[in-house]
């Protein structure tokens, strides 16, 4: 089971995929877990350059989506809401159907313990649009999150490793339910 993994984040040390990093450390087989590169090489949208040959970097981002057996997303919350580069990446597959039924899950972490609430609210009123499969066993929030994994994604805090875990194995069975 091939799993996407996509941080929302571009900062460097990132909780969000230092999460991924964890969660591609702790998964169990059958899920192989591959980041994807950052999004900062996706171009700004724009309709007019969305037709057959759109940019090099939005056939590779697409091609990347569609081999995958699910996408597992990690993003912060800025101003209440996803971060721009994110929501870039998902407004050039609106049309190109990508995610259309495919399997996703999502972690939102925020460094302060109020959550990223807003954000997976936005996030999954984006991905209901996209229409992906997503259940909320494959929804997981993590807030404090800088207390409990470390930059290079080693999970320091149990309940945060055990919380994580169930997580992955909610999303390889929402993979197999999918077929």
């Amino acid at each position: 089971m091939k799993v996407l993994a996509v941080s929302g984040s571009l900062r460097k040390g990132s909780s969000n995929t230092a999460l991924l990093l964890a969660a591609k450390r702790i998964a169990n087989d059958p899920l192989q877990i591959t980041l994807a590169d950052p999004l900062d090489r996706i171009p700004h949208f724009n309709p007019d350059l969305d037709t057959d040959s759109p940019p090099k970097e939005v056939t590779q981002w697409r091609k990347e989506l569609k081999e995958a057996d699910a996408i597992l997303f990690s993003s912060p919350e800025y101003a209440f809401a996803i971060p721009g580069v994110l929501k870039n990446a998902l407004d050039w597959i609106v049309s190109s159907a990508e995610l259309y039924g495919k399997p996703v899950g999502l972690i939102n972490a925020s460094p302060g313990y109020g959550g990223a609430s807003k954000a997976q609210e936005a996030f999954l009123h984006l991905l209901n649009v996209l229409t992906v499969k997503i259940n909320d066993d494959c929804v997981l929030s993590i807030p404090a999150v800088n207390k409990k994994v470390d930059p290079e994604g080693y999970i320091t805090d149990a309940q945060t490793e055990r919380n994580l875990r169930n997580f992955l194995e909610n999303l390889e069975n929402l993979i197999r339910e999918s077929g």
